[in-house]
């Protein structure tokens, strides 16, 4: 679906970084990312409070920026309300949370909920996916699985500082939304690279499986890949490396590859 957009999509000289990314990028480092979250789809009101709501709505997006090194600007806010949904001011009280400003958007009628956020960010140094080198570490920022686990109720914690500090060492780096399965395969693609991953090194989520911790999404984790010279942030976690052919292996533990899938939206 992104590649058919992408074929019809126009250019700008002053966008460097389009379609294809964690986010855009523009001239003098400006990144802007867009995430749309559909009641039924992405949540469900009978288990996820309106602040819960627009909380895990912001943090999708300023995960978005932390994967390509930016500090967030602000956010701007589309509301699709439905005629039952009278909780607005916790719904933006969660997205609130995150103590970044709020500077604009836009209301509309909808037949339900949906919440849609921009995230304006600056980074002097974009990291892009697509910068990986076979040999590099492949490393993540915490555990896997967290919101598969939970029933994709619990909270998300956009890992900005953990992005910032990776963006002096990482080579290319992603938001882990949809399951490494599926984003690894991503980052490994647009670097020309293929992968290596021990399911053993999988740092697993307390309550979570191996497999849901490679094939769950939502975690929000950062996935880097760092050349094997640069130093490593005390808690960045090894998983594997990227490799000089193409194809991307989740290995267990007797060595065999698993045909490993993370979350499709159109599948």
């Amino acid at each position: 679906m992104v590649e058919r957009i992408a074929r019809l999509a126009g250019s700008d000289p002053r966008v460097e970084v389009g379609i294809g990314d964690d986010a855009a990028v523009l001239a003098g480092g400006l990144v802007l990312s867009t995430d749309m979250h559909v009641e039924g789809v992405h949540f469900r009101r009978e288990t996820l409070t309106a602040a819960e709501i627009g909380a895990r709505a912001a943090a999708a997006n300023l995960s978005d920026l932390a994967a390509m090194g930016a500090e967030p600007i602000c956010l701007l806010l589309a509301l699709g309300i439905p005629p039952d949904f009278g909780e607005i001011d916790a719904l933006v009280e969660g997205i609130a949370t995150h103590e970044v400003a709020l500077a604009g958007g836009d209301l509309s009628r909808a037949d339900s909920l949906m919440v849609s956020i921009t995230a304006v960010g600056r980074a002097a140094r974009p990291v892009l996916r697509s910068g990986g080198r076979p040999g590099d570490r492949l490393v993540v920022t915490g555990p896997l699985g967290t919101q598969a686990a939970s029933g994709y109720t619990a909270p998300i914690v956009p890992r900005l500082a953990e992005g910032a500090e990776l963006a002096g060492v990482a080579t290319a780096m992603i938001d882990l939304s949809d399951g490494i399965a599926t984003d690894l395969r991503r980052l490994a693609a647009a670097s020309g690279c293929g992968a290596r991953v021990e399911l053993a090194a999988l740092p697993v989520a307390e309550g979570a499986t191996q497999e849901q911790a490679a094939c769950g999404g939502e975690d929000h984790e950062l996935l880097a890949a760092v050349p094997v010279e640069a130093p490593l942030p005390a808690w960045a976690i090894v998983i594997g490396e990227l490799t000089g052919g193409g194809a991307v292996e989740f290995l267990d533990a007797a060595g065999v590859s698993l045909d490993l899938h993370g979350y499709d939206h159109f599948a």
